[in-house]
C-alpha cells in the first residue's frame, strides 16, 4: 500500500480544489478561467503530485448556476473522476465527493473501495448531505429538512462503515435506510477505513462532522486570525469532548499571485469584478439561502465578491512571499490543511511550485 501523504509530517497540508468543474472556484468570464478537458485535468493533477501536494478534492456538482458562464455546469462525476486520477498519479491523495441522498451507501462503499485499490490506498471520501434543491429536484429526490439530512447521513455512513469493515453479511435497519444480508468485498487497503471529510458548518452539521469524519472543512473569516484560531480550536475541542475523537481542520483558499501586491490586486479585480458573472453568483447565493441571513447589504456584497473570487475561500492574494507568510499565520492558528484554487490552475500550480513551495520549505512549514 502507498503511504498516504495525509499522514505525512508537513505542518500545513495542501490540496487542489474543484479541478473537475468548469470555472473551478472562480465565477468569472475571464478567457483563462478553468475549462474542463480530461487531459488538462490530468496534467494539472500530475503537476500537483510532483509538487508534493497531499490531496485532490473535487466538487460534487450535477448542474450549473446559469449566467453567461453557467458556472460549474460542465463537470466530471467525482467517483469516475477519482478512479481516473488514481491511475494517472503516483503519490497524491484523491477524494470523491458524494451526495449521500443520491447514491446508495452500498454502491458508494464499493465505488470507494475500487478507487482505494486503484490508488494503492491513497483514497478518501468527502460527504455532502445536500443543500442544492435544484439538483435534488433533477433526480426527483426528497429535500429533507436541514437537521434531518444529517440524521440520514449518519445512517448512510454507518452502512458504509459496516461495508468496509464487516467480515460477515450484515443487516441494518434505521429510520431512513435498510439493508439485508449486505456484503462488500474487498475491504479498503487503508485500515480501518479511508478518511472522511465534511463541511458541516451549522450546529447540527458540526456535530455530525465531529462524530463521523476525520477532516472538518470550514470557511474562515479573511484577515481575522483571532477568529480563525478560535473557530479551529472549537471544532477540535468539540470532537474531543463529545466523541473522544481527534479531528483535522481544513479550509479553502483562492490564489492570485504576482510579482507585486498591486498587480495581484489588479488581477483579482479584473476577473472577479470586471469579468465576474454576477447572475451566476446571485443564483448561487439564492440557492444557498444566504441573502436573508447576512446582517447587511454590505455583508451580502462581500459574500458575493469572495465567491466570485474563489468559492468563498481565504484570499491568498499577493507576492509569493506574502502568500507564504499568510499560510504560516494560518498554520500557527491551528489550520491543518488548505484546498487551493486558481483562475488558471495550470499556470497557477506551476508558479506555486517554482516560487511559493521553496518559501514554505524555508519557513519549516513543509518538508
Amino acid at each position: 500500500m502507498e503511504a498516504h501523504r495525509l499522514d505525512g509530517d508537513n505542518r500545513l497540508k495542501l490540496g487542489v480544489f474543484a479541478l473537475n468543474c468548469s470555472g473551478g472556484c472562480a465565477i468569472s468570464s475571464a478567457p483563462e478561467a478553468h475549462a474542463i478537458e480530461w487531459r488538462r485535468n490530468v496534467a494539472i493533477a500530475r503537476e500537483a503530485d510532483l509538487g508534493g501536494f497531499e490531496l485532490l478534492v473535487p466538487i460534487g456538482r450535477w448542474r450549473g448556476f446559469g449566467g453567461i458562464t453557467d458556472y460549474n455546469g460542465t463537470n466530471f462525476e467525482t467517483f469516475t473522476w477519482g478512479a481516473g486520477m488514481a491511475q494517472a498519479t503516483e503519490c497524491i491523495g484523491i477524494m470523491s465527493t458524494c451526495h449521500v441522498g443520491l447514491i446508495h451507501p452500498l454502491v458508494a462503499a464499493k465505488q470507494a473501495v475500487t478507487i482505494d485499490h486503484i490508488s494503492g490506498g491513497r483514497y478518501g471520501l468527502n460527504i455532502v448531505c445536500g443543500w442544492s434543491k435544484s439538483e435534488m429536484d433533477m433526480f426527483g429526490a426528497p429535500m429533507l429538512p436541514h437537521d434531518e439530512r444529517y440524521d440520514y447521513a449518519g445512517e448512510w455512513i454507518d452502512i458504509v462503515r459496516k461495508a468496509w469493515t464487516a467480515q460477515a453479511p450484515f443487516d441494518y435497519e434505521g429510520r431512513y435506510l435498510k439493508v439485508h444480508q449486505a456484503v462488500s468485498w474487498p475491504k479498503p487497503l487503508r485500515q480501518p477505513m479511508p478518511p472522511l471529510m465534511n463541511a458541516g458548518g451549522s450546529p447540527r452539521g458540526k456535530r455530525f462532522c465531529a462524530e463521523h469524519c476525520d477532516i472538518a472543512f470550514v470557511l474562515l473569516e479573511p484577515g481575522n486570525m483571532g477568529s480563525t484560531r478560535q473557530r479551529i480550536a472549537e471544532y477540535r475541542s468539540f470532537a474531543r469532548e463529545e466523541f473522544g475523537r481527534e479531528m483535522k481542520v481544513w479550509a479553502n483558499g483562492y490564489v492570485v499571485q504576482a510579482d507585486t501586491q498591486a498587480r495581484a490586486d489588479a488581477a483579482l479585480h479584473r476577473y472577479a469584478i470586471e469579468l465576474g458573472d454576477d447572475v451566476a453568483v446571485e443564483n448561487l447565493a439564492q440557492e444557498l439561502g444566504v441573502a436573508g441571513k447576512l446582517p447587511s447589504r454590505e455583508a451580502y456584497e462581500n459574500f458575493k465578491f469572495h465567491f466570485k473570487a474563489g468559492a468563498g475561500g481565504y484570499p491568498l492574494v499577493g507576492t509569493a512571499q506574502s502568500i507564504a507568510d499568510t499560510l504560516c499565520g494560518l498554520a500557527d492558528a491551528g489550520l491543518d490543511g488548505v484546498l487551493l484554487s486558481w483562475l488558471d490552475y495550470a499556470e497557477g500550480i506551476s508558479a506555486w511550485n517554482r516560487t511559493v513551495s521553496p518559501l514554505l520549505k524555508k519557513s519549516g512549514l513543509r518538508a
